[in-house]
């Protein structure tokens, strides 16, 4: 499991995607936190009171599914498609495997968000570690879907299309359940972290973040359980 997670880490990090994943997000988020409207409207969110850490969260918000299956839709879907998830099996638990996935992007997402936030806090002067938990647990359930789409759609081609297209939709779908009070699409609120981003203790965000991400990562165990590698 600890060998799959650090190659995976080791594979995303050491290319150039890392260093464009930490100058995006900064770059994004300084702008954002620069916006007339964030100051104006400072006051009134739950985040805290400093700039920086509204515009991480909301440069995530918008932008975390797309970032995080632009990295990896394949990320399961590759491994099937090339034959290699059979030497994985072989050697571990499928169970295993999952979890190692997991936690290698976790890890890489845990080390951009981190040096983000260094970087913000060189200009800010603060560093507000119930916000990057905050982001980190989000980020957790994207991981999440992007393992259980590339189990479900197992070829890179098809894990791609949809993935981007997931990526695009579940933000824009999310919100309107949020905002809307129609029926038809108001119960779609609470299968989103959107939903719980407005509530203002941060531990029940996290603790709701982490129950999508498990529910997610034993609904991709139990697809892999069932497929034929």
């Amino acid at each position: 499991m600890w060998t799959i997670c650090m190659n995976e880490f080791k594979q995303l990090f050491k290319s150039t995607k890392s260093i464009l994943t930490i100058v995006i997000i900064f770059i994004l988020s300084t702008f954002v936190s620069s916006l007339p409207f964030i100051a104006a409207h400072q006051e009134q969110w739950e985040l805290a009171n400093d700039p920086y850490s509204i515009g991480n969260e909301l440069v995530i918000s918008l932008f975390g599914f797309f970032l995080i299956f632009l990295l990896s839709h394949d990320i399961l879907s590759r491994e099937i498609h090339l034959k290699t998830i059979r030497f994985l099996v072989s050697k571990t638990t499928r169970l295993n495997i999952i979890i190692g996935k997991y936690l290698g992007l976790m890890l890489f997402w845990l080390s951009c968000i981190m040096t983000t936030y260094v970087l913000n806090m060189v200009i800010s002067h603060r560093f507000l570690f119930s916000d990057a938990l905050k982001i980190l647990t989000f980020i957790s359930v994207g991981i999440s879907c992007a393992l259980f789409l590339s189990m479900l759609f197992p070829t890179p081609q098809k894990s791609m299309f949809v993935g981007m297209l997931f990526s695009f939709l579940f933000p824009i779908v999310s919100m309107i359940s949020v905002l809307s009070s129609e029926r038809m699409i108001h119960w779609f609120q609470y299968m989103t972290p959107y939903y719980y981003a407005r509530w203002s203790e941060p531990l029940t965000y996290v603790l709701m973040n982490t129950a999508l991400t498990v529910i997610l990562l034993i609904g991709t165990a139990l697809l892999f359980q069932r497929r034929d590698v």
